[in-house]
């Protein structure tokens, strides 16, 4: 889930709790799955994760390093294009 969709560009605020849910939900994320977040770094994962943590979710763990240390093993897939 791109943390931006979790963010309404108009009043730069977080959206509702009940929109976050339903995004979550039509990507598959429920309470009773394992969450693994990630991005870049591992900053704007958080996001999501913040709102899980709102939203009752508390299997949550954040991919800390994510893509940077993914990418740099040649051997683990990445999709591209």
């Amino acid at each position: 889930m791109p943390s931006a969709t979790l963010i309404d560009p108009a009043s730069k605020r977080f959206v509702s709790p009940a929109e976050a849910l339903a995004k979550f939900t039509a990507a598959g994320i429920s309470p009773d799955k394992h969450v693994i977040a990630y991005c870049g770094g591992g900053i704007s994962a958080t996001i999501d994760l913040f709102l899980l943590h709102q939203l009752g979710f508390d299997d949550l763990t954040l991919y800390d390093g994510s893509m940077g240390e993914w990418a740099k093993d040649p051997s683990l897939p990445i999709e591209t294009g």
